[in-house]
C-alpha cells in the first residue's frame, strides 16, 4: 500500500471501470468509460480534503482506497469546479440518465448524517486483489488518515445488489445507517466528536 502519485491517475481510472457496475465490469454502460471515474474516482487526486491510497503488488495499482475529510467541502468544489472542467457529456445510455445528472446535484454526496460522518471513502479492488486482506489494510489505513485529520466519522455509499460490499463494510466495522431502493450507507466513527 502507498500513497497516489499523478502517474496512478489512468490506473484508478480503470480499476473504477473495472468495478463500476456493483463490482463488475462497467465498460459501455456510460456515454464514455471515463465518465464513472470522473465521478467517483479521479477527482480525489485533486479536491479538497481529497486522499488516494493505493493497493499495489509491484506492477502498478490494482485496488484503491479514496475519499475526503470534508464530503459539504468536496461536493461544492465537485460541482462549481471539477465536474464543469470535465467534458461535456450527453446521455446516450440508461446508465448515463442517473449518472450525468447525479453528478450535477449539489446535493449528491450530502447525506442527512453528514455532520456525524463528515468524511466519504470508496474501495476498489480488481479480483486479483480481493479476498488477501487487501480491503481490510485499505479501509484501515484511510480510517487512520481521516481520523488525524481530524474526522470524527466516515460514511460510504454501497449498492444492494453489491453482495460482496454488503457483507465486507460490518467486517471493518461500518454500520448501516440509511437505506433507499437501490443502496445502503455504511459509516464508521473514528474519534469522540
Amino acid at each position: 500500500m502507498r500513497p497516489a502519485v499523478e502517474a496512478d491517475h489512468d490506473a484508478i481510472a480503470r480499476i473504477c471501470l473495472l468495478t463500476g457496475a456493483s463490482g463488475s465490469d462497467a465498460t459501455g454502460l456510460f456515454c464514455d468509460d471515463e465518465a464513472i471515474a470522473d465521478v467517483y474516482a479521479t477527482p480525489y487526486l485533486h479536491g479538497p480534503g481529497g486522499f488516494a491510497l493505493v493497493w499495489d503488488e509491484g506492477d502498478g495499482a490494482v485496488g484503491y482506497v479514496l475519499g475526503t475529510a470534508s464530503t459539504r467541502a468536496f461536493q461544492d468544489w465537485f460541482v462549481e469546479s471539477w465536474w464543469p472542467s470535465r467534458p461535456p457529456r450527453e446521455q446516450q445510455t440508461q446508465g448515463d440518465r442517473w449518472l450525468l445528472p447525479s453528478a450535477k446535484d449539489p446535493d449528491r454526496m450530502l447525506i442527512d448524517a453528514v455532520d456525524a460522518f463528515p468524511a466519504h471513502l470508496h474501495i476498489d479492488l480488481l479480483p486479483q486483489a480481493q479476498g488477501r486482506g487487501a480491503g481490510r489494510s485499505l479501509i484501515e489505513a484511510a480510517c487512520a488518515l481521516l481520523a488525524e485529520r481530524g474526522a470524527p466519522g466516515v460514511h460510504l455509499v454501497a449498492g444492494k445488489d453489491n453482495e460482496g460490499a454488503q457483507a465486507f463494510y460490518p467486517r471493518v466495522g461500518f454500520e448501516p445507517i440509511a437505506q433507499d431502493g437501490g443502496s445502503v450507507t455504511f459509516a464508521r466513527r473514528l474519534r469522540q466528536a
